[in-house]
């Protein structure tokens, strides 16, 4: 309340109506010592008498009915753009998470989940139940509604009415005693004393904690039907496999693995309770079990389905939480008008990198975001996402380039394609028009800007080299995804310049020079997004493509001591694709050095530290980008060469 404001601007004076009114309120003195009259005990519309031997019923019952009763437990309604129901527990309003059918208390942490009949409530609330046949609604409001994860009573949050119960139970016992003859109630006593003692006796002793398990079931299976609905509980949707190092004997480590486990859930728990922009649970998880090829490979970046797939696909809990706190830092590190900057932060970080361009900086940092699922629309880090794309755009030259900022002469298409990458992903995952047009001038301007032969260098028109055309063939397989126009010539032309740096199975960094590990990878991620070519398809089955991948695993793991976040990002994702056992002895490497080498204290912890050239010029930034993408492969990439299924509720 401003204290400038008069008592009339929040408050309503009500006169006294007659004198009986007046008469009924009692004046207690402040100096009175006196003890506090009695008062009655009233709970909604019952009335509990203490002094009374007769038991009201009705203290179970809620408001009477009236035009304006609270509301009482069991109904819903729609405040604002919230779903609500009333807390069976502590009548408390709490809000439905109406894609789960269940809601949780803010107060005393009661979840509720719904009967088949609210949920039917709930969509004609939405909108969304026009087809719901009144049948299937009778059914279903005989269902009550299942209340689990029920608080232990404290001092502070007593149940009244279990009070009241307790009472009157109390009042029939004394009641029961004095009208029992004094032998008969010794005779009771001590036949209730003796199977007592019986009971103790044949119990048998339990050495080891025990724990009870409840299964819960919210689902209708209405008589002669063949319509079963199945809810799955929210909370195994987030369970993650440990490590397979971890020691449970162990306090140490299993301390860290519980502080994973807590920092992983956060990141996959994100996601906004109301957002329209979420599609029904089933449809994505439908969409990947059907994806085919290499247009549908982020389909799987939904927040609500991750923990299924980084256990399919390799990833544990440690790998989640550092891209959770990978993500932390980036946040953190990100400028006021919306960017990011390679060279410079407004802070102590150590290792900033030599390369100027804020516009890589930028696309670099916000390509972990998107994928973990991250938009300008959804999730929690949702403003630092809008504000980066903002940023891009609003520095997008009128024929396309978006490598504003960059003074590195080297460093321009290496922007320009990272930040076309972003632009087609946030595009592809959103469906938002006011990036549409933005992304297409990007394409657009590579496009252009190939050389003849087919490769992309520092500037548009020159000569190619395998490291800045990476980033531009995954740009123009993104654009292809999003349903942005790319010519093929320009795909097909990117296979020549390939043709003209391979020597053998490997692969080199301009025509005529030696091939490289590093080249190698990155070329192979291209084959592969790029497509078929004269008919042969760049996969699992070609030979070539086979020797590599085991060159890369056998001579070219990951260093513990040097990791090469460049060379990791490429050959993470090509190994990925490819999958069989050649992806799970990287995995269990990859995973492992990144996990290890993550900073974890003071300014910096989130953050991994540059070591090799490549990464130095780049600086914390670009390798903490680098480590991110390579611990997000699980999902932020479908596999082309292997289905990817997922249960789904059957309906």
């Amino acid at each position: 309340m401003a204290s400038s404001s008069s008592s009339q601007d929040f408050f309503d004076l009500i006169p006294m109506e007659s004198e009986s009114a007046e008469s009924s309120m009692s004046f207690i003195s402040l100096d009175s010592e006196s003890p506090l009259p009695e008062l009655e005990l009233v709970i909604d519309t019952g009335h509990v008498d203490s002094s009374s031997d007769s038991f009201d019923e009705s203290i179970f019952e809620t408001v009477a009915e009236s035009a304006t009763r609270p509301m009482k437990s069991g109904d819903i309604w729609i405040d604002g753009g919230s779903i609500m129901t009333v807390c069976p527990d502590c009548s408390a309003p709490i809000s439905i998470r109406h894609w789960l059918m269940h809601a949780k208390c803010w107060r005393c942490d009661t979840v509720v989940q719904l009967t088949a009949w609210q949920e039917a409530q709930v969509r004609r609330l939405l909108n969304e139940s026009d087809d719901v046949e009144e049948a299937e609604i009778a059914t279903a409001q005989l269902q009550p509604a299942v209340v689990f994860k029920k608080p232990k009573p404290t001092l502070a949050h007593v149940d009244i009415r279990q009070q009241a119960v307790t009472d009157q139970l109390r009042l029939w016992a004394k009641r029961l005693l004095r009208n029992t003859p004094a032998w008969l109630s010794s005779f009771l006593v001590h036949l209730i004393l003796l199977i007592m003692m019986g009971l103790i006796e044949q119990t048998p002793q339990i050495e080891s904690p025990a724990i009870t398990l409840s299964i819960v079931v919210d689902a209708m299976d209405q008589e002669g039907g063949n319509t079963v609905e199945t809810n799955y509980d929210s909370e195994e949707e987030y369970e993650l496999p440990l490590p397979e190092d971890v020691d449970p004997e162990d306090v140490e480590q299993m301390e860290k693995v519980r502080q994973d486990i807590e920092v992983a859930e956060q990141l996959q728990q994100d996601f906004d309770t109301d957002n329209p922009n979420l599609p029904d649970l089933n449809s994505v998880k439908r969409r990947i079990n059907e994806a085919t090829g290499r247009n549908t490979t982020i389909v799987a970046r939904d927040p609500r389905i991750r923990a299924q797939v980084v256990m399919k696909e390799g990833g544990t809990t440690a790998t989640e939480a550092a891209v959770a706190r990978g993500l932390q830092w980036l946040a953190k590190h990100q400028r006021t008008d919306g960017s990011w900057t390679i060279h410079r932060f407004d802070c102590n970080c150590r290792h900033k990198g030599s390369a100027v361009s804020d516009s890589a900086g930028t696309s670099l940092a916000l390509l972990p975001f998107l994928g973990a699922g991250k938009t300008q629309l959804s999730g929690m880090y949702k403003q630092n996402v809008a504000q980066g794309l903002r940023w891009l755009i609003g520095n997008q030259v009128s024929n396309g380039d978006l490598s504003a900022g960059t003074l590195t002469h080297n460093a321009r298409m290496y922007a320009h394609g990272q930040g076309a990458i972003v632009l087609c992903e946030a595009y592809m995952m959103t469906g938002d028009s006011q990036l549409k047009q933005p992304a297409q001038k990007s394409i657009d301007f590579i496009v252009k800007a190939q050389h003849a032969r087919g490769g992309w260098r520092y500037a548009p028109g020159q000569a190619g080299d395998t490291s800045v055309m990476g980033w531009q063939v995954m740009a123009l397989q993104s654009a292809k995804a999003a349903g942005l126009y790319v010519p093929d010539q320009t795909m097909k032309n990117a296979h020549q310049f390939l043709n003209s740096v391979q020597k053998g199975f490997r692969y080199g960094y301009v025509p005529n020079q030696g091939p490289t590990h590093v080249m190698t990878a990155e070329a192979m991620l291209c084959r592969m997004y790029l497509g078929p070519q004269n008919g042969l398809e760049y996969g699992p089955n070609n030979d070539d493509i086979e020797t590599a991948a085991n060159f890369l695993i056998d001579s070219h793991a990951p260093d513990h001591g040097q990791p090469n976040y460049y060379y990791l990002y490429y050959a993470t994702q090509t190994l990925h694709h490819y999958g069989g056992p050649q992806w799970e002895r990287w995995n269990s490497v990859m995973r492992e050095v990144l996990t290890q080498s993550q900073l974890t204290k003071g300014h910096e912890a989130g953050s991994w530290t540059p070591v090799e050239n490549h990464d130095r010029n780049g600086g914390r930034l670009y390798s903490t980008v680098m480590a991110i993408c390579c611990l997000e492969v699980y999902y932020r990439h479908l596999p082309i060469f292997h289905k990817l299924e997922l249960d789904v509720a059957i309906k």
